[in-house]
């Protein structure tokens, strides 16, 4: 789906370097933005872009400027180190009109509930969320995502088990990766993120707590929670995951078809080559859970 607006857009930015690809993406196309840059979060290059820096809590300094640039859609993209600190926010005046909203956003449980209540909130005052396949459809992973297929495929029954195993935990609302060696479940993704995960495996290994034969083995897949909002926190592969992948002596890494993104692309694929790591795409639906 590509956004049907062909106005301003604007972009709530996070840290690392998807903000600025999904910059070229619309530069590309012609699209105008503006950058709305979490501080302590944003990259300072956004400051050669239109831009605004916003503190957490500063919702009707967002609304003010996303009236002045004549903003209808908003794009939420880039890493967040950390779950921000409520407790050391200082709401302004636009926040507290819309406190009690928030309130029951946050106690809507669940991270799908929490953002399916940002979405309304936006949406109630006239500016709609869009995802990333929306506005930069190229960052998203295709069917051309293809460093070693013949490894891969010798990965097979690994890569079925992985995706089954992640379609649950995804179900669940947990995380979005799962990672598989010799027909055995290593680790599933939670609030720890994918590199931490990929720590843990490395650990596994170190301590030979698992089946490990010579070499390289197993997998790392990555997907979209069924039925996930991929307006927020969509699975993202890139440099780091190949780096962290190979440390942990993966195989390979499997990335569900129009699921998930690859930052760095070109890099990511020259890493996994030189790695001797698969890095490809699967349909997952063709798995069953």
């Amino acid at each position: 789906m590509v956004s049907c607006g062909d106005g301003p857009v604007g972009i709530i930015a996070g840290g690392q370097d998807l903000p600025f690809e999904v910059i070229n993406a619309l530069q590309a196309s012609g699209r105008p933005y503006f950058i709305f840059g979490i501080v302590g979060e944003a990259d300072a290059r956004i400051e050669s872009h239109p831009h605004h820096w916003i503190k957490w809590g500063e919702i009707g300094l967002l609304f003010k400027l996303i009236e002045q640039n004549a903003l209808s859609e908003l794009l939420c993209i880039g890493s967040i180190r950390s779950r921000p600190d409520f407790s050391n926010i200082r709401l302004d005046l636009g926040a507290m009109k819309a406190l009690p909203a928030i309130l029951r956003i946050m106690a809507a449980g669940g991270d799908e509930g929490v953002l399916q209540g940002v979405a309304g909130f936006f949406e109630k005052r006239g500016v709609r969320l869009v995802s990333v396949p929306e506005v930069a459809p190229g960052l998203v992973v295709g069917p051309d995502l293809s460093v070693g297929n013949k490894a891969a495929e010798a990965n097979e029954s690994d890569i079925a088990l992985a995706a089954r195993a992640a379609g649950l935990i995804g179900a669940l609302d947990a995380g979005q990766g799962v990672v598989v060696a010799a027909g055995r479940i290593l680790a599933m993704e939670g609030p720890e993120g994918t590199d931490q995960m990929l720590a843990r495996v490395l650990q596994i290994r170190q301590e030979k707590r698992a089946r490990w034969n010579e070499g390289k083995q197993g997998v790392l897949l990555k997907r979209a929670r069924p039925g996930q909002d991929l307006r927020f926190d969509m699975p993202t592969v890139g440099p780091r995951t190949i780096e962290n992948a190979h440390k942990a002596g993966l195989a390979g890494i499997v990335c569900a078809e129009g699921e998930v993104l690859c930052a760095n692309r070109a890099q990511s694929l020259e890493m996994a080559r030189a790695a001797g790591l698969f890095l490809v795409s699967r349909k997952l639906e063709d798995f069953s859970l």
